[in-house]
This record gives C-alpha cells, structure tokens and sequence, in this order.
C-alpha cells in the first residue's frame, strides 16, 4: 500500500508518464486490476489517449472510470442490488411536492416556492450539504450558532424542514448521486476487485470530503495510489508546505497535504514525490513565450519576456459578433495555410451562454465544424410548450393564451392558416371556457364576413376531441399523478408527437444544425422517462392541477441534452470549467472582459456569503465561498491558457452585444506586463484574410455601402474579389443583386389602370373616410382597400369602440327622446337622465357579442360612457336651446355620386350624426353635426389638402336633401360642426358659484367648425350673443364679426367650398383607378400619415433610404386658403406676393341686426383648373 504523488507545472508530461507507466504495469501483470479514475467529463479523452498510447491499442485490464461509474462496478462486482439514485429531475419533483406540503412549517422560502428556479436552488444547496455530510441535525444546531441573526436562522429552520422531510422520503427506497460513495465506503473493503490494484487519479484539483473517504479506504485496500497533482515545481518547492488562499497553488498544496495525511492515517506508505519540472515543459518545447506563461502567470514576483507575438496575440474587437468574426477568419487561415487539423484547435468562453448562439452561427455560415461543450437547455422545445400549454388549458379554463401557445406548437396542427383563422376569430368574439371551444360557432364579427364557419368549426373540433379527452382524465379535485401522467402520454402518442420530432430531427440533420437535431432525436425520450419517475415516485399522489403543472415544471427546469461530438475533427468550445481540452495546438479565449474574466462569484442561492462565512466560522463546512472561489478561478484560467502548445489568442470586445461599454479584464494587463513586446492589435486594422466565403461577401458588403471606399485605387483588392465573384457563373446573379440591393433608391410606380379596375371595378364605392385615408397616403390606401389587409380585432375595448359607443347612445337617447313625445326644451333634468342611462344599457346589451359585460374593467367603462353622455346631452340640450335650430334627424345616411373619365365614378356613402334645421318663409337653414370623441377640430388647411372633407361632402348631400324635401325652397347651409365627447375640468378658483363652473365647463363643450357668416344665420343659432358664443365658433365685437376669433363663411365660399371639394375627390378618384399607389406619406407640423398607421411593418419606407421622403405641406394662413379656393372657382391667378398680402389683412365684417354685410364675392366658376399634384420632393408644397 503506498502513495504516490505526480507533481508538475500544465504540460509538464504528468499525465502522460502516469499512462504509460499504467499501461506499462498492465502488461507485466496481466491479471493484475488496474484504474484510472477521473473527472465523469475526462473519462471519454482518458480512453482516447490510453487506447492511443497502448501497444495494443486496448485498455485491456485497464478500466478508466469516474468515481460514481467505480461504485456502480464495485456493485455490481459483489451482486449487490443497484441502489436506486435520485439524480436532479427526480430531485427537483420530489423537493416540489414536499415543500407544498410543509409550507405552513416554512418561514423564508414559503412565499418563493413559485418563483423560478426556486426549487433548483433548494436542490442545490441539499446536494452541497449531503456532498460535505451534513444532516438535519446539523442545521439545526447552527441556528443557535454565534452570529447567527433571525433571517439566517429562519433560512436554516426552513432548510432543516425540507432536509428532514427528504431524508424521510428517500429512506429505504432511494439515494442521492452524492450518497452514492458512501454506500461504496461501506462495502469497498468486501472487493476482490479494489485489492492489491493500483489505482491512478488524474485530472482532479480537489476533492470533495466524501471522496476523501473512499480515498482513505482505497489507501488500505490498493496497492499503490497515484495523484496527479498541478504545480509549477521550482527547485526546493514543498508541496505540503503551508499556504495561504493567495497562493496560486493553495488547492494543489490543500491537497497534497490532505492525501498525505490520510496515507498515513491508513497506514499507506508515502513514496517520494514524483517532480516534473524541467524547462521548457513537454508542451512548450518549441513555445518559450508559453512556458514562461506557464511559469511566471498569477505569481510575484516575475520576471519579463521580450518577444512572444507569434505565439500570444491579444485582440481588441469592436462587438462579440466582430470578435467572432476575426477568429473565424483566423481559423481559416490557419487551417488552409498553416495546415492545422480543426481538431487542433479550441475556443474558451468567459460567457459561453451570451457567446454560443452567435459562434454556432459563424462557424455555420463559414461551414467551420465545431463542437460546442455545453449541455443544450431543453425548456424551449416544442414538446416541453406544448406539456405546459395543455396543462394550463386545464389549469386556466382553455383561455386564449394557453389555448393557442398550445396550438403554435408544431406539434397540434401543420395546417398554420387554420391556425391564423382560428385565432382571428377567437380573438375578434371573445371566446374563453370549455362551453365555448365546445360549442358551434355560429355569430360573425364585423369584418368577418369571408371567413367560411363551417371550416372553422370542423377544424375546432379537430383540435378540441383530443383535449376533450384529456379533460376527461383529469377531471376532480385531486387526481393521482399516475393517472395525469398517462393522460399526458396519451395526448401525445394521438397527435403523433414522436413522429413529427423525428421530423423535425431529420429537416435539422438535413441543414447541418446538428444540435437542434440531436435535442429533436432525445427530447420525447428524456420526457417520456421523466413521466416515468415521477409516476414511480409520486404515482399514487392525489394533487390538484397546479400542483401537478409546478413539479412537473421543476422537473423539465433539470433537463437537458448532452451534445456528442458528430465527427473528431472539429473546433471544440467551451467554458472554464466544464471543458476538458487536449492535444490543442492554439486556444482562442473569447470574452476577456472586466466582471466576465473572472467571473463574479458573488453567490446567489439561498445563502449569501455574509452567511456563508458565518456558517464557517461556527465549524460548518460547505461549498467555497465567493472569496475563495475567485482565489480557484485563477487555478482554473492557469491550467486553461496553458492547454495550447503553439499559440494562445486572447480577444475582448469594446461593447457588448447589447451596446454597453466594456473594458478589458486584468488580465490583459497581466499579459502586457510580462511581455512588454505585446500590444494590442484592433480587428479593424487587422489586414484579414478573405479565406471564407462568408467574411468575402462580407467584406463586399461593407464596400458596397461606402462606394467611394470601393473606388479607392488603394482599394484595389476589394475591386478584384467583386470583378472575380462577378465573372463567375454561381456568384454573378448574387453579385448583382448585391450590387442592386446596396444602390437602391425607391421611385414611384403604380400598379396600372388595368390592375386597378381588376381590384376596384369601375365604381369607386366608399365612404369620404377611405379619399382622406388616400390623401394621407396612396399606399395605405392600397393596402386597406385594394388588398383589404386588415388588423385582427381585438375582444377588447379600444378607442374606436368608445366612439361607437359614444355615438350610439347619443342616437339611441335622441331617438328615445322622440319616441317618448319628450321636447328637448322643456325636458327635465331626472327624464334627461333616465333616457340616458336607459340608452347605454341597450347599446351596451348588445353591442360586440356582449363585450360590455365580459369584465369588471367594461363594466365600469360602460359607467364611465352613460357619465360622459350625460355631460354631452346637457351640453347639447344647453346648445339647441339657445338657438332656434331643431334636430330634424339622426344618424342620416346620404350617398354622393362623382362622375370620373370613360364612365367611372366615384360613388360615397355616409352618415350624419345629426341633422338640425330652421326654416324662414322662403329657406331652410341647415346644420350639421359630426361627434367626434377624439380632440377632432375643423382646419381649413387639411380640408384643403384632401384630409378632412367630410363635413363638406356631407353638408353638400344635406341640402340636395332637404331641397327635395322642400320644393320651392332654398336650403342654405347655417353650419358645418365637430363635437368633442368630453367631460372637461376646470380650474376653480377662489369664489366661483357652480353656475360659473357650469358655464366655463360649456365653453370648453363649444361646437368647432365653420358657420355662415350672415348675422341671421348666427342669431338663429345663438339668440343670446353678445360677444363671444359659448355655442358656436363666433365673436362680436360692435356689431361685426371679429374674424381672427371666428370661423366664418359666406354662402359663396360655402359653395365654392363644396365645388373645391367635390373636385379633390375627383382628382383622387382619377388617381386611384389609375393605379397610383406611392408610399408618400404626408406631414404636416409634428402630424404624419405614419402616426396611426397599421402598415409600418409593410411599406417599407425608410428616410434613410434614397427616394423616400414626407409631403410636407406649406403653413398658409386661412386667408390664402381662401383665396386658393377662390381662385380654383373662378380661374383667376394671384401672385405669391398679392397672396401674402392678402393674408396679413383682417377685414372686420361689419354686422348690423337686420342685415349682414359682408365681403363681395366673385361669380363662381367650378371646375375649370385642378388642386395643386402630390409632389414627393421632400420639399414643401401647396
């Protein structure tokens, strides 16, 4: 029995020697036992490299083997029966069910057992206390330790309920992974297989205390023991002198001691050390830059080593993605001009989760075979969504979330649009709970009117009948989990789930993503045994359905899939710790950034390190604390940086991939420090080697954006490699797309008049709404009407649905106002309201499929609608009687028909909100009005401009209306108005009476539009004006209208007004059945076509793009519009500078009770000259 300890620097030729010199006893001693015991991760390389050094090429009486595979051979050597392990998954599940059963003992963690991740954690910290041989016991005396204060003492509580309430469960019946030693401790020394062998352990740099324990007995039992120990040895170097954490080597020193004093507490005789320290190591015979790494990194004093940039490179990048790039770019040249193996080569991660995406992309678009080390998370595939999904159908009563999560699997349905059609339906009608996914569906919505029911209906019942069943299963309160269990299974094999992974697999395999395949090929297998434990575990359990979905969570949280290497000659890479590398000649080191290289080893978990360190002190031993990992953590990165034996590469970025500013990690500055000569090189000056395809096209790419670049005669490379990958026949097409994409700059076109006609007809049929909309934008327009592409609707209340509400209850109470005979001069406040309330609720009853009533949140929206109406009726009721004006009509539909060119036309329909008239012996006087429950207001310059023409056409459609109406009368127009649907405040201030609030409340309520100018028209309209109206739009001031207060007009502008605007629609009208359909937005101030615009993700327009760009409207003053408009009438020119003139003048017009004076008007003459062209310069416009 002897022990014997290997001692040398990273790639002093340690391990090596121990296998031949293995492989040396073995062939002497035949029947002789011999073991190689490593790291789980290190077995597969350990065979590799034994088999490859071997005579023979065999491992024969060698077995190479972790210590957990040891225990299970050791088992199984006596027949012993295979205790059954509790690894992660089944941890995490059990761990789940008992903390729910004990929450009303637990303190601290009974509020965080939901939070993510929670549970993995508890996991965790029971996996360190049984790995340092913990109990129960032992937690809970410690929680009457020194210093212990009440949270740590309630986290220990807690702690020691769960650990107890495990230990309870596993008794007899299960062992954890880290228990497992301990049952070979107690039945090592009964091995014929552990006597007189000689065992070797090698890659390890500490051990936990109850591998030290088998150590200790493997010492009585074994022959000899070998240990491979990682130390720079310096003449007269003492490994077991004493240390501090500082020292680089404190681990290997810890150790060594550790296994001396166990030898000789087991009567093991101690060999003398054998030492590898000859200079240059094995590994860096033809690397002196790298052996002085080896010797001189994370120690002090040093010394310097002038040269070294052949062998160690440091490299600024701009971002990871850049820094990904240039190691691609540097792998390739290696590869094709150095003639490395890809085998030889290896990248290391200081982030691997943040780096692993963005290198597997890289290295596929460069085709550069890699491997990436990491065990592939599983919680995003399909079939963990769709588990989940089907849960919560149960769990939330088949809601829209968990319903379509569920059928956006992939693993439902392939039939997507069925899919799209569906959720276009649910979604416009509301429909949540079994009773409504289980029954026909026979209403539509507006907008749905091409949507086929019959084909909805058989696809939901499709889709339905296996979650019927499913529901059938799992009906009650609390069902067994066996019985849930094997629903799920059953859901799974009816919608084929197996087969269309194996699909998915093969489509993976068949694109060259050989992870995704490997997780498609694993994963139903790992759910499949998952299912299976937790039926052997919990099986007979009774548990609700959220109890049921939160352990089976935390057992999909601990799965995952272990990626295999498809071929050996391949990148590895990977991270710190996890990766075991070897025979690399050149080692990248991605991310050396500050905070990520070291890492920060600040632990979260359910003990900070505050704690931790308390625990220690009171004799408690647990996992290193953040401290003492970040003293490991230089180990770590010593024996990384020195696996290479040729080159070491280390790289960072300026930024991350999120934009933030980064800085390099000291150890940068370490590396400057004892290389002088080293500096740091930026990828961007870096000359590159175009040896990939990829950073080719690239390049070009980036070429192609700065042409001058391109032209520079310096630049004569860039022009070569675009000229030969133009003149050859694969790459000319693509070239020239490139070239076409880079120089694209966007020009009109239309669709053509035939198109056109194909997708309007001859008839342009609408409402003004959809010529505004055109006016806004031609390929909005285009996009809504001509290929009816439409927003789903939402079962959900929106701004528009306030209006329609608005707008009906208004038409609703004006109409039951009449049906009940009632005057809305003489009726009272408590009828007013009465008619009101009464008007909501039918709207409310019936509108959208019952919407109103479907939530508390449109219950009391339904509320705050009958308040606002109520403040809009008064403010109505206020405003009728003041004037004379009588509500004729509500909701009025008229219709207007524009003759167009060969025969078209363009044919609106519309409808009035409100209709009011007075009349005299010889005219009826109109007034329109339009509820708006925006902050609409009548603006002279977007009427002018095409975008607000309603009130004009309508006003038009009303006189033509009443004048037939009323033979032998002329219908005048009195008015055209938006109301605001408000209920404004006020400021209140000191001694207002409620009659002042009132008044100042109407004022805010005063109708906005354009009125007739004439002082008969007015008084009708507000019998009480004395000044300003709280009614209309109207000042006086001495008998005349105050124009810069008012919004008035004559009777001629009124109808030169409707010429101008039946002419825009014309114009409008021509240019639709030609086809035009241009992306020109306008603007106008801070107001875009864009603002509101469902199309942004469509059009494509983009300022920064060449030949994109807003119609900017000119500021003109309401004067000038009004010449504009004369002008289109009458034929007659104005120059700019008359026009400016004319629009800095303000004519009072003088008004005089009988009568109205007013500015003289030319004739009318409408028709002969065109509103000024949609220019899309950019510049301003008319």
């Amino acid at each position: 029995m002897g022990l014997c300890i290997i001692a040398g620097g990273s790639g002093a030729g340690k391990t090596e020697y121990i296998y031949r010199k293995i492989i040396e006893l073995s062939a002497k001693e035949p029947e002789g036992r011999f073991f190689v015991v490593t790291p789980e991760q290190a077995t597969m390389q350990a065979q590799k490299e034994i088999v490859r050094l071997h005579p023979n090429h065999g491992t024969l009486n060698i077995d190479i083997v972790s210590f957990e595979r040891l225990a299970y051979r050791i088992f199984s050597e006596l027949s012993l029966p295979q205790p059954e392990v509790l690894d992660d998954t089944g941890k995490n599940m059990v761990l789940r069910r008992l903390a729910g059963e004990k929450m009303d003992e637990l303190t601290m963690f009974s509020s965080h057992l939901n939070r993510p991740g929670f549970i993995s954690e508890i996991k965790s910290m029971l996996s360190e206390l049984y790995q340092y041989g913990a109990t129960p016991e032992d937690l809970k005396a410690q929680t009457a330790g020194e210093h212990v204060g009440q949270i740590l003492a309630a986290k220990l509580s807690d702690m020691e309920v769960i650990f107890e309430a495990f230990r309870e469960f596993t008794k007899e019946k299960y062992i954890t992974l880290e228990e497992l030693l301990d049952v070979l401790c107690q039945v090592a020394d009964q091995s014929a297989l552990l006597k007189d062998s000689t065992m070797v352990l090698d890659g390890y740099t500490g051990f936990t205390p109850v591998q030290y324990r088998l150590i200790g007995i493997l010492l009585k039992l074994c022959r000899n023991v070998f240990v491979t120990v990682s130390a720079t040895m310096e003449p007269g170097m003492d490994l077991t002198a004493e240390s501090d954490e500082t020292d680089l080597f404190d681990m290997s020193r810890k150790m060594t001691g550790k296994l001396k004093q166990l030898a000789e507490e087991n009567g093991a005789k101690i060999y003398q050390d054998l030492v590898f320290s000859k200079r240059p190591l094995v590994r860096f015979r033809n690397s002196p830059a790298l052996d002085h790494l080896e010797r001189t990194f994370f120690r002090y004093p040093y010394t310097r080593y002038y040269g070294g940039e052949r062998e160690i490179m440091l490299v600024q990048a701009k971002d990871p993605a850049d820094e990904i790039d240039f190691i691609t770019n540097r792998i390739e040249e290696l590869v094709k001009k150095y003639g490395y193996r890809y085998r030889d080569i290896a990248l290391v991660c200081g982030d691997l989760p943040g780096y692993g995406r963005e290198i597997t992309r890289s290295f596929e678009e460069n085709r550069i075979p890699l491997f990436l080390d990491e065990n592939r998370d599983v919680s995003g595939n399909p079939l963990i969504r769709l588990i989940q999904s089907a849960l919560d159908i149960l769990q939330k009563g088949f809601d829209y979330e968990s319903m379509f999560r569920y059928l956006r699997t992939g693993l439902v349905t392939e039939e997507t649009e069925a899919v799209d059609r569906l959720e276009i339906y649910v979604r416009a009608m509301g429909i949540r709970g079994f009773a409504k996914w289980d029954t026909a569906w026979e209403k539509t919505f507006e907008g749905g009117e091409n949507l086929n029911l019959v084909e909805t209906n058989a696809f939901r019942e499709k889709i339905m009948e296996p979650l019927r069943v499913l529901r059938e299963r799992c009906a009650g309160r609390g069902v067994p989990v066996a019985v849930v269990t094997d629903a799920l299974k059953e859901l799974l094999e009816t919608l084929g789930a197996e087969e269309k992974l194996e699909q998915f697999s093969e489509r993976f395999a068949d694109s060259g993503m050989d992870r995704e395949a490997r997780e498609y090929e694993e994963i139903y297998g790992l759910v499949i045994e998952l299912f299976e434990k937790f039926k052997s575990l919990l099986g007979d359990e009774c548990v609700s359905r959220r109890e049921y979905a939160e352990i089976l969570s935390a057992g999909f949280s601990e799965l995952s899939v272990g990626m295999i290497p498809a071929g050996a000659d391949r990148v590895v890479c990977g991270d710190l710790k996890r990766t075991r590398l070897d025979k690399i000649k050149v080692l990248f080191f991605l991310g050396v950034s500050q905070g990520v290289v070291p890492a920060d080893h600040s632990k979260g978990g359910l003990f900070t390190d505050n704690e931790r360190e308390i625990l220690k002190k009171n004799s408690m031993e647990l996992a290193p604390t953040a401290r003492e990992e970040g003293f490991m953590e230089r180990f770590y990165l010593y024996l990384m940086m020195t696996k290479p034996s040729d080159q070491l590469i280390l790289s960072y970025p300026t930024v991350t991939a999120e934009g933030k500013q980064t800085r390099p990690s000291g150890i940068i500055g370490e590396m400057k420090k004892r290389f002088p000569d080293l500096f740091i090189r930026e990828t961007e000056a870096e000359k590159r080697p175009d040896v990939s395809v990829t950073a080719a096209g690239r390049a070009i790419l980036s070429w192609l954006q700065e042409p001058d670049r391109l032209m520079d005669p310096e630049n004569e490379k860039a022009r070569e490699l675009y000229s030969f990958l133009s003149s050859d026949e694969a790459k000319a097409k693509e070239m020239e797309d490139l070239a076409k994409a880079v120089a694209y700059s966007y020009k009109k076109s239309g669709i053509g008049r035939a198109a056109a006609r194909e997708l309007y007809g001859t008839l342009l049929r609408g409402s003004v709404t959809r010529m505004e909309g055109y006016a806004g934008c031609a390929y909005s327009h285009f996009l809504n009407h001509g290929l009816g592409l439409r927003a789903g609707r939402e079962y959900e209340l929106d701004l528009s649905d306030m209006g329609n509400l608005f707008h009906q209850s208004l038409d609703t109470f004006f109409r039951n106002v009449r049906d009940h005979g009632k005057d809305f001069r003489t009726i009272t406040d408590a009828e007013r309201r009465a008619l009101v309330k009464r008007a909501v609720e039918e709207v409310s009853a019936k509108y959208r499929n019952t919407i109103m009533k479907s939530s508390a949140r449109n219950a009391y929206l339904e509320k705050k609608v009958e308040r606002i109406t109520d403040r809009t009726v008064r403010a109505l009721i206020y405003q009728i009687r003041k004037g004379d004006f009588e509500p004729e009509a509500f909701e009025v539909d008229v219709s207007t028909r524009i003759p167009l060119k060969d025969g078209e036309a363009v044919n609106l329909r519309g409808r009035i909100d409100r209709m009011d008239v007075f009349e005299d012996e010889d005219k009826i006087y109109v007034k329109i009005m339009d509820y708006k429950s925006g902050s609409t207001s009548f603006d002279l310059a977007l009427l002018y401009h095409g975008l607000q023409l309603q009130l004009v056409v309508y006003m038009d459609a009303a006189l033509k209306l009443q004048e037939s109406r009323h033979p032998g009368k002329q219908a005048v127009p009195a008015g055209i108005f938006y109301y605001h649907i408000d209920d404004p405040v006020i400021d209140r201030e000191d001694g207002m009476t409620d009659e002042e609030i009132e008044a100042g409340i109407l004022r805010k309520l005063r109708m906005n539009g354009l009125v007739n100018s004439s002082l008969d028209v007015i008084r009708h309209m507000d019998r009480e004006i004395e000044k300003e109206s709280d009614v209309i739009p109207v000042a006086l001031k001495d008998g005349y209208v105050q124009e810069l207060k008012s919004s008035v007009a004559g009777g001629k502008r009124f109808a030169h007004l409707t010429d101008y605007v039946n002419q825009k629609l014309r114009e409008m009208g021509e240019e639709i059945l030609d086809g035009n359909v241009a992306v020109d937005p306008y603007k106008q101030g801070n107001r875009t076509a864009c603002d509101y615009c469902p199309y942004h993700s469509v059009c494509g327009f983009d300022l920064k793009t060449d030949g994109y760009g807003f119609r900017r409207f000119k500021p003109m003053k309401t004067e000038a519009i009004w010449k504009e408009i004369d002008q289109e009438e009458d034929g007659e020119e104005m120059d700019s500078g008359a026009m400016e003139d004319a629009a800095d003048k303000v004519d009072p017009v003088q008004l005089d009770p009988g009568k109205t004076k007013k500015k003289t008007l030319e004739g009318i003459e409408s028709g002969k000259k065109k509103s000024p062209g949609k220019e899309n310069d950019g510049k301003e416009i008319l």
